[in-house]
């Protein structure tokens, strides 16, 4: 006979454990301690086995009832209640009185949500990747997950591993490809592949698509070679010098140009660098991609690019601080809008800021410069004897190269435009 909810309030604790039958398998339990428990006992597979529902009171026996009437479909589908009733989205339906397929769908929705959550997103290892490995294995580890940081993550970070296939990395190469160039892709190229084998590494994922894409579909890695003729300089400075955007970064990449220098180097530096009086310029080895503290001497175009900057430095320890915060360096990446509106208008194709050096090695030896000046002033290694006496050696020639390099780009433009341009005073 069917139990009423009096029955179950008033069952007795006798100090051995009995049960209250209610009908098909379902019956209350109450134990020696006086804990009360709705037990369903069930044969599936041809073994007998029981399945808890839980405590009574917390569960009436119309609840108890419910979720029994659940578990019997389940145990005729084959299937064990606990499959689906141990889920907890699952079972307050089923205690509500909810059909079996409104139960099933609430349970694989909470699932694969949960399934969602716990999977390994490609911004989580990218970040496991650079504190556990990166940070302990390169040189200068922020600088050379600029290219993950700046092309991968804005567009892969929330994103599942397992939802990155290669046509969809195939296209994000590409458009960095598009917008940035080939060396940007091939970098961001080689970051994904590194993450994802860290990740494939940990088992955070099933397969690296970065590995199913070759490389050379991307770019070419050999060294770049692409220089400015005459013509092309002239475009470039007239283009960089109206273009609209803050006068810093033009005095910026005028300088990179003078005096053939990497955009970290530059952006990077403090007035305490600097020796006006001597006209030099000390850039300290830990900026140098040779790990060797390298002296510029300054043409006095330079000199006065400097003086401009410090005013628009405005009391900053920086030469190049950002617009937004003088207390912080400029990035690099800073530069790259402005060299872009300049290249635009030169109408100059696949020609980036580092290309600058290529530019300034490729005219000078042009124009008869010894190659070893040349290479000591591009802060390059010089084999021999040369190469140990190449700073104090070669200062005079080096600053009468610069002089006259900084001479040749005001020449290669019109004066009016130049004078202008380039040297207007700040009021």
């Amino acid at each position: 006979m069917p139990l009423t909810e009096l029955q179950c309030a008033k069952a007795k604790v006798t100090g051995d454990e009995y049960q209250l039958a209610d009908g098909n398998g379902l019956s209350l339990v109450v134990r020696a301690k006086g804990t009360k428990a709705w037990r369903y006992e069930f044969r599936l597979g041809g073994k007998k086995q029981k399945h808890l529902y839980g405590n009574y009171p917390e569960i009436s026996l119309g609840e108890a009832r419910a979720i029994h009437a659940i578990a019997r479909k389940l145990i005729e589908l084959g299937q064990h209640p606990a499959e689906l009733l141990d889920n907890e989205a699952a079972r307050r339906l089923a205690l509500a009185g909810a059909s079996l397929d409104a139960i099933q769908a609430a349970a694989a929705q909470t699932e694969a949500a949960a399934a969602a959550s716990a999977r390994m997103t490609f911004g989580e290892a990218a970040a496991r990747y650079k504190t556990e490995w990166v940070d302990h294995n390169w040189k200068s580890p922020d600088k050379g997950f600029t290219p993950a940081r700046v092309h991968l993550l804005p567009a892969l970070g929330d994103l599942a591993l397992d939802d990155i296939n290669a046509p969809l990395l195939r296209e994000l190469f590409y458009d960095i490809r598009e917008r940035r160039g080939p060396q940007a892709a091939l970098h961001s190229h080689g970051w994904a592949a590194r993450i994802f084998g860290y990740a494939l590494e940990h088992e955070w994922c099933s397969a690296n698509p970065a590995q199913q894409i070759k490389a050379a579909r991307i770019g070419t890695k050999g060294k770049r070679s692409r220089w400015l003729t005459l013509p092309e300089l002239r475009r470039y400075l007239i283009g960089l010098y109206q273009a609209d955007c803050y006068r810093g970064y033009k005095l910026a990449l005028h300088l990179l140009l003078i005096l053939a220098l990497r955009k970290n180097e530059l952006c990077g530096a403090n007035w305490q660098e600097f020796d006006f009086e001597a006209g030099e310029w000390l850039i300290p080895a830990s900026r140098m991609k040779a790990a060797k503290e390298h002296r510029v001497f300054l043409p006095k175009q330079a000199l006065e690019i400097l003086d401009e900057l410090k005013r628009l430095a405005n009391g900053s320890d920086w030469v190049l601080p950002m617009p937004t915060n003088p207390k912080r360096a400029m990035n690099g990446n800073n530069l790259d809008g402005a060299h872009a509106a300049a290249i635009n208008a030169a109408k100059i194709e696949d020609y980036v800021i580092h290309d600058h050096r290529h530019t300034i090695s490729t005219q000078l030896r042009e124009q008869g410069h010894l190659p070893e000046v040349v290479e000591a002033a591009l802060s390059h290694a010089i084999p021999g004897i040369a190469g140990v006496y190449a700073h104090a050696q070669y200062k005079q020639q080096r600053l009468a190269m610069l002089q006259a390099w900084a001479d040749f780009l005001d020449s290669t433009m019109n004066e009016q435009t130049v004078i202008a341009a380039t040297f207007r005073k700040l009021a």
